[in-house]
């Protein structure tokens, strides 16, 4: 069984990378959450975020819904195509902690079958 660990070549860890995305990606949206999904020539999927101070205002939201997102990737990385994703929030979350995980969760599940059926 493989690892289940959020390595370094699981990361978009440059402006390059996130631009060739941008570039070539198709977006993807799911309640406060915008994937853009761009296929890679590795064999494993990429993941990187970009979380806006105008939807969470404050450095602790927007960690947590990094954290949340990355634990989602690091659990389901295995079934996913190669696709770069670049992971965004489109509309404020609630503050509600329950809420907002909830919210990352929803979104993983859409955005995987989605992946899986590219």
């Amino acid at each position: 069984m493989p690892s289940a660990r959020f390595t370094k070549r699981a990361r978009l860890l440059n402006a390059a990378h996130f631009d060739a995305v941008f570039k070539q990606g198709k977006r993807f949206t799911a309640g406060s959450f915008t994937a853009v999904m761009a296929s890679n020539d590795l064999d494993h999927a990429r993941v990187g975020f970009a979380l806006s101070k105008k939807q969470a205002p404050l450095s602790v939201q927007r960690n947590r819904v990094r954290r949340l997102l990355r634990e989602q990737f690091r659990l389901h990385q295995v079934e996913l195509a190669p696709v770069d994703l670049v992971l965004m929030l489109r509309a404020r979350l609630p503050a509600d902690t329950a809420a907002v995980t909830a919210a990352t969760n929803e979104f993983w599940l859409q955005l995987a079958r989605r992946c899986k059926a590219s």
